[in-house]
């Protein structure tokens, strides 16, 4: 495209701005240049070559610069002598003379491109810089950006140069690239950069395995310092070259095996002046596996402990557990059982690097078979039996199987539960041995527990209105009983203890006329101390009301020792009536008042004869009670 023409007067057509100016196809004019990078001014610097006269004001030429004969508005194409080209491309620059027509010369114009470089420090105040352009075929290269050119190298396999400043301080440096036989006027490259008298030792911030082919190296780079990675397999000292690293704070290591093998990494800042190197502190990796174990999840590892002052070892991302420098393995016993745990090593090295391993995952298991249950306490109440048991805290019981059986017979199957307590409600008037088995958190299977019987209490009365108590001992207890206690109590009030010790059996003699139903329960006491006791049924005795009477009376007798009236008595009588009927049957006495009947019939005196009598009531309990016999009136 066209930017500017510049009209002249023939009097500086044959001015020439390069010693040595290009000329035209049939050699009849000349410009200053023919390459050059957009944007691009050319001139015309002679029109006179072949003497002709030239391009004046009598004989003017016309001058297309790109190829076409068009000219901008407000503009001549006549004897113009400077065009600017603004875009890349290649042009045909044509003069017409009127007398003997039109020549023309080409004239390339190159994008303008800033060449590429990258700068590498040098100790001792001196730089290294590598063009990585390759569009141009020289570089010029001013390393104070001063506008001297300290130096100029041609395009090629080795675009590199050095220089020395002498002291250190802030710089700019300039890269100019330049065509062949073209103007030296693309645009510089310009980058800062600080010489240094010594190159920094480079230190690694951190080590981390990404998979089991990955290990991936952070650190952070200086300005302009170019640094090597080497590599160590399963030692940390045979070191090899690995990679180059530029202007990146990070190195991925490729293609290992992580899991086999553990890998150790060091940095050297490099001086491409010298080809020397100053070398990091080496930071390792981690072989790191995990086995499972009953019980335990065990973790071991080789990597080299040089420069590391502790390994952290994480389950699940959080801290668990901080082990020596030289430790190769531990043991995690605080497992649950079908629960994943993941682990992951963190070596922390004296000056702050970490190295980070690969997270090993597993679930935990445990085969260790259960404590079988082996105190069972029973408490009867009413027609259900209280089922409670200890277990072993060691053990995390999932379920409990309750089995029942009768007594001597098969144990099938009665209920499953979560606690360690179960009521039987079916229990009825007993009869049945329980046995509690378990399943753990972990699938295993209890051995079978101990059997347990609850207490069965039967009680009777003899005619004396003792009561009589026999009991089953009890079995569920490692240890055994210790002791029976004897509890009684009546309708109302606390209960009574009336017997302790080890027999299965008491009578009870006491007599109470006031308390005809009487309750009796029997605790058994463990030897072990932490067991609950075990409680029998309960039971209820009524005591008979025991009717008291004569065979004979003689209400005339004068000793004091026999009979004078005939009374019928007893126990726990709350309401009763006397019949007496002669031998005819016809009732010669009746009372509801607890009285004695003294032989008459009223008022007259009865025969002496046999008489039958009848008692009939009701005890202190509401049952009712009848009884008859004979009684033999004596008056002689």
């Amino acid at each position: 495209m066209r930017k500017a023409f510049l009209l002249v007067g023939l009097t500086v057509l044959g001015f020439a701005v390069k010693a040595q100016p290009y000329t035209s196809r049939l050699g009849r004019f000349q410009v200053d240049q023919i390459r050059g990078c957009a944007p691009f001014t050319i001139n015309i610097t002679n029109t006179n070559l072949s003497g002709n006269g030239g391009c004046t004001a009598g004989t003017p030429c016309v001058m297309s610069f790109d190829g076409t004969n068009s000219c901008p508005p407000n503009a001549s194409c006549q004897n113009a002598i400077q065009f600017t080209y603004n875009t890349p491309g290649t042009y045909k620059l044509t003069v017409t003379y009127q007398n003997t027509g039109p020549d023309d010369i080409t004239v390339t114009v190159d994008p303008n491109i800033q060449p590429a470089f990258d700068i590498y420090t040098c100790a001792g105040s001196q730089v290294s810089i590598n063009i990585t352009d390759k569009t141009y075929d020289s570089y010029n290269i001013d390393f104070n950006n001063d506008g001297t050119i300290d130096k100029s190298i041609p395009s090629g396999n080795n675009q590199t140069a050095t220089f020395a400043y002498g002291t250190p301080g802030n710089r700019n440096i300039s890269v100019k690239g330049q065509k062949l036989n073209a103007a030296n006027n693309c645009s510089p490259k310009v980058q800062a950069f600080m010489a240094i008298a010594a190159l920094p030792t480079p230190s690694i911030n951190s080590l981390t395995a990404t998979d089991a082919s990955t290990l991936q190296l952070a650190f952070t780079p200086q300005t302009n310092i170019e640094y090597k990675s080497e590599i160590a397999f399963n030692n940390g000292t045979n070191f090899q070259t690995y990679q180059t690293l530029y202007q990146v704070n990070s190195m991925t290591a490729s293609n290992l095996n992580v899991n086999g093998s553990y890998y150790c990494f060091r940095l050297s800042s490099f001086d491409p002046c010298a080809n020397t190197n100053s070398y990091s502190l080496p930071v390792c990796s981690h072989n790191f596996s995990l086995a499972l174990a009953s019980g335990s999840d065990q973790l071991s590892w080789l990597t080299n402990s040089t420069g590391v002052s502790n390994i952290l070892i994480k389950r699940d991302n959080s801290p668990l557990v901080t082990v020596a420098s030289n430790s190769s393995s531990y043991n995690d016993n605080a497992v649950v059982c079908k629960t994943n745990y993941c682990y992951q090593l963190v070596s922390n090295y004296t000056g702050g690097a970490t190295s980070t391993s690969l997270q090993k995952c597993g679930t935990a298991f445990n085969n260790t078979t259960p404590t079988a249950i082996i105190n069972t306490s029973a408490g009867v109440n009413g027609t259900q039996v209280d089922l409670t048991w200890l277990q072993d805290p060691a053990f995390k019981a999932a379920s409990y199987d309750v089995a029942r059986s009768p007594i001597g017979g098969q144990f099938a199957l009665e209920n499953k539960v979560t606690t360690t307590k179960y009521s039987d409600v079916s229990y009825g008037a007993g009869g049945y041995c329980y046995k509690i088995n378990y399943s753990d958190a972990c699938d295993n299977l209890s051995p079978d527990g101990l059997i347990s019987c609850p207490i069965r209490l039967n009680g009777s009365l003899d005619p004396s209105n003792n009561v009589n108590l026999n009991w089953s001992s009890y079995k569920g207890w490692n240890k055994g009983v210790k002791e029976y206690t004897v509890q009684k109590h009546f309708q109302q009030g606390a209960p009574q203890t009336i017997y302790v010790g080890p027999d299965s059996s008491f009578v009870d003699q006491q007599q109470d006329l006031v308390n005809q139903s009487v309750y009796y329960k029997i605790t058994a006491t463990p030897i072990e101390a932490g067991v609950t006791s075990s409680v029998s049924n309960e039971i209820k005795i009524v005591k008979n009301v025991n009717l008291f009477y004569p065979s004979a009376f003689n209400p005339e007798s004068k000793m004091s020792t026999l009979n004078k009236t005939f009374l019928v008595k007893g126990h726990y009588i709350a309401s009763m009536k006397l019949q007496i009927f002669d031998r005819w049957g016809s009732l010669v006495f009746y009372s509801d008042k607890d009285e004695a009947w003294d032989g008459k019939r009223d008022g007259t005196a009865m025969p002496d004869a046999t008489y039958v009598w009848t008692a009939e009531g009701i005890d202190l309990t509401g049952n009712a009670f009848k009884k008859a016999g004979t009684v033999l009136l004596i008056r002689k």
